[in-house]
């Protein structure tokens, strides 16, 4: 009779926490309502991550200052790459996508046992979800309550695509279009944009990095790319053909190099990966054309500088211009982007600084010459070479970026097209 009435209660209680469940997805239904709920369901503190180990859901009611992991996610919001090689090695999100049901899991890392369940879209697993054995010791309902919850939140993600995991595919989706060339038009791009409500500066780059001898028994590679996503601002990233590729923006490309990049380099060699960037450029319907750039940044850099990890295309372009110029059709994409757009400047604002440019760089630099090859004050000449940086944004101090400069003025020569 015991049995009996004990096992009417937990019916009871799973049709409860199944209607509040239900009430809670026919409303607005968001992660933060359901987990509410799960605590009320199940008295302990409940975590969802997705698999690059970080945190999209959590509800804590009471302090947990013992247990290390659990303290990483609530503090810094995922887990750090130590933890994340732990459980690659240990092979926990293997164990949680092959479970039918949810299971109690211990580790040395962890003070209390967590219920961990599995999260899927379409038989697709996108992330655990975790409850801690804190409050309360577990109880034989709570592996039945926790698999309810893991299902409800399924729905609510489904339900709320463009707020959690589809929004990203959507952006990678189009991202992808962009690298395939399937996405031309400036105006049909500029409409998904909105869309997407995707936010770009006005100077962009693509960044590719060489995953095709990626050690995964270190890491998760959606751990490696939403890092990379995190550490530089104003980024989006996509898995494509063996490499990771970002599309970056800022307003300062300067201060950009300065300060991101370095993090990256040092990113970079910590986990001995390559990665190329292309050069500067303003519009995504470039966006193609520049990872092409920064494939042969990446490709002439691991074969001309093996020691380095992160290669410029500015600093690798002169050797892609030896391999263009086999055929003359490619001379003209072999000059150097910024000329070409100081030439566009001068043509629609009637100035000559393409000129000015060249009596620089003709004159290896030295402005005293240069002005008086101009007929120009000396002065003058340092604020047209002041304007020049300011539009054209670029070091043409730099030795690489100089040569490549008298060398596009060459070709330019050659093909017969007169400067403004």
């Amino acid at each position: 009779m015991e049995s009996l009435a004990a096992n009417l209660s937990k019916q009871s209680s799973l049709a409860q926490s199944s209607l509040k469940l239900m009430d809670a997805l026919a409303g607005e239904g968001d992660l933060n309502r359901l987990v509410e709920i799960g605590y009320e369901m199940l008295g302990n503190s409940i975590l969802i991550i997705n698999m690059s180990f970080k945190r999209i859901a959590y509800l804590n009611h009471s302090k947990i200052n013992d247990d290390p992991v659990w303290n990483e996610f609530a503090t810094a919001g995922y887990a750090s790459f130590g933890l994340i090689n732990h459980y690659t090695a240990n092979k926990l999100m293997q164990i949680v996508n092959q479970s039918q049901s949810s299971f109690i899991w211990s580790d040395p890392y962890s003070k209390y046992p967590r219920i961990m369940s599995k999260v899927a879209i379409n038989s697709k697993q996108i992330a655990v979800l975790s409850i801690i054995a804190h409050e309360k010791p577990f109880q034989e309902i709570d592996l039945e309550l926790a698999d309810l919850l893991s299902k409800a939140i399924s729905i609510a993600l489904q339900k709320n695509k463009f707020i959690h995991y589809s929004r990203e595919l959507m952006h990678e989706e189009f991202i992808i279009d962009l690298l395939y060339g399937k996405k031309k038009d400036r105006k049909t791009i500029e409409e998904r944009i909105k869309a997407l409500n995707i936010k770009f500066k006005k100077n962009l780059y693509t960044l590719t990095l060489d995953i095709s001898s990626f050690d995964k028994s270190k890491t998760t590679l959606l751990y490696l790319k939403d890092k990379l996503e995190q550490s530089i601002s104003n980024s989006k990233t996509v898995v494509y053909d063996d490499n990771i590729v970002l599309i970056v923006s800022c307003d300062n490309s300067r201060q950009f190099f300065k300060s991101e990049m370095q993090k990256l380099k040092a990113f970079l060699k910590n986990h001995q990966l390559y990665a190329g960037i292309s050069r500067c450029y303003y519009g995504l319907e470039e966006v193609q054309e520049h990872y092409l750039q920064a494939l042969n940044a990446l490709r002439l850099g691991m074969s001309l500088n093996k020691e380095e990890y992160f290669f410029s295309y500015e600093e690798y372009a002169l050797y892609h211009f030896v391999e263009s110029c086999s055929n003359i059709e490619n001379l003209k994409k072999a000059c150097h982007p910024s000329l070409l757009k100081l030439i566009e400047y001068d043509r629609e604002n009637k100035t000559n600084y393409t000129r000015s440019l060249y009596a620089f760089i003709l004159h290896s630099q030295r402005i005293t010459e240069s002005a008086k090859d101009l007929n120009i004050h000396r002065n003058t000449m340092f604020y047209r070479l002041e304007k020049i940086q300011d539009i054209i944004d670029i070091d043409i101090n730099n030795q690489n970026t100089s040569l490549h400069l008298h060398l596009s003025f060459k070709i330019l020569e050659l093909l017969k097209i007169d400067l403004p």
